[in-house]
């Protein structure tokens, strides 16, 4: 009898899981969705003996190396740090988990400051934008939430470092990828100007208010090159691959070298969505900036990405320009988040499919079983487990961002 019983209770509790999962998550249940990506990396990826967390972790939990890698420790800082308004106890490993960054995740050379790839990596002779931005990320948003000078040095070492390697004094701008002593020729591409800002810049800009003008120039000078030539109204898409004077690289055929992703026509739009609120920007750019912005995404929603037509049943990941032919028709948690925030931007025009995509990534991307979230889904939304939900870049920083932008805080 007590067999039965105890079956009983498993057979309810395995079927009151299968229906969590596919529970459409209200908007006041959205932190549900905060607090189960992050507990999922505190439950399977937190080492307290060294005071901060692994970062290759498989889809059920389980620790795939030692390695810890400078972008999903600096992401996860930065979820940490957000949560922690509603959430005091994440503070405490948002902090260790930044003094082992310091201790372990930083060096310098003649040019100054720089993240490492992993702890215990090899002297490196080569840095690229992405990871060095992103090594900034997390204790930016942690000096935002707790305004800890303490944290300015760090901040300031690994900023100056950043601009010295990668700012080119000629074409202006950053390069991609920074080689021994110089900038790497054919690097320049819409992520190394866009996400020295996305990552950390602005965010920096807001907080450090003290010194808010030793970014401003950089800022203003990023976002008038992705004015001029980030956005092709030919294609209808952002402009990926750049050549050194910052013109898109092309075939032989005239034709874009490069396939795009719907993510970063939204990226794009709501980074100049954002200008609205910067006051170094003048009224006249502002009022530009956000034209095409609002274009951006009016195009954006226009084109053949959505799963059956729908945007309620999300968007394909990767297109070729040219040909607006679908060349994957995976979809993406990283490229859902980044167009919520663009439609939280758009002033309302966008609400019914702002909270048709929000419902689609709250019930497809969110595991509520095992938690954290999934990379990839199929075509037909079926998760993608052989994605780890822990890797180099995978922690926590996209989800949370984008609720961040939801929340208005």
């Amino acid at each position: 009898m007590i067999k039965i019983i105890k079956f009983t209770v498993l057979v309810v509790v395995l079927i009151s899981c299968q229906s969590n999962q596919n529970k459409v998550v209200s908007k006041g249940e959205k932190y549900v969705v905060s607090n189960n990506l992050l507990q999922f990396f505190i439950n399977y990826a937190w080492n307290d003996s060294i005071g901060t967390f692994y970062s290759e972790i498989d889809n059920e939990g389980k620790i795939v190396s030692d390695k810890v890698y400078t972008v999903a420790s600096s992401r996860l800082i930065y979820g940490l740090a957000y949560a922690s308004q509603t959430n005091q106890d994440y503070l405490e490993k948002a902090t260790r988990t930044f003094q082992f960054q310091k201790n372990h995740l930083i060096g310098t050379n003649k040019q100054g400051y720089y993240s490492l790839s992993f702890a215990k990596e090899p002297t490196p002779t080569s840095f690229d934008v992405w990871q060095q931005a992103y090594g900034l990320c997390g204790v930016s948003e942690l000096y935002r939430i707790t305004k800890n000078i303490d944290l300015l040095p760090t901040i300031h070492d690994l900023h100056k470092g950043f601009i010295r390697k990668f700012r080119d004094p000629n074409h202006k701008g950053f390069w991609g990828e920074f080689k021994n002593g110089q900038g790497v020729t054919g690097s320049k591409s819409l992520q190394s100007l866009l996400y020295p800002l996305t990552a950390y810049m602005i965010n920096l800009w807001n907080a450090d208010t003290v010194h808010k003008t030793n970014y401003e120039h950089q800022l203003a000078e990023n976002i008038a090159l992705l004015y001029q030539h980030a956005w092709n109204e030919e294609t209808s898409w952002a402009n990926v691959k750049f050549n050194d004077d910052w013109t898109v690289q092309k075939t032989e055929e005239n034709k874009c070298a490069f396939t795009v992703t719907p993510g970063h026509n939204f990226q794009l739009a709501a980074l100049l969505l954002r200008t609205a609120s910067f006051d170094f920007i003048s009224k006249e750019n502002k009022t530009k900036y956000e034209a095409l912005g609002k274009h951006i995404i009016d195009i954006t929603l226009q084109k053949k990405i959505f799963h059956l037509n729908d945007i309620s049943n999300g968007f394909y990941s990767e297109v070729n320009p040219n040909t607006n032919k679908i060349i994957d028709t995976r979809k993406t948690w990283w490229q859902h988040a980044e167009a919520i925030i663009a439609l939280s931007l758009y002033k309302e025009k966008y609400t019914r499919e702002q909270e048709d995509l929000e419902e689609f990534f709250y019930t497809t991307f969110t595991d509520r079983i095992v938690g954290g979230e999934y990379f990839y889904v199929t075509e037909n939304d079926k998760p993608i487990t052989t994605e780890l939900k822990g890797s180099i870049g995978k922690s926590t920083y996209h989800t949370i961002e984008m609720l961040r932008f939801i929340e208005h805080k």
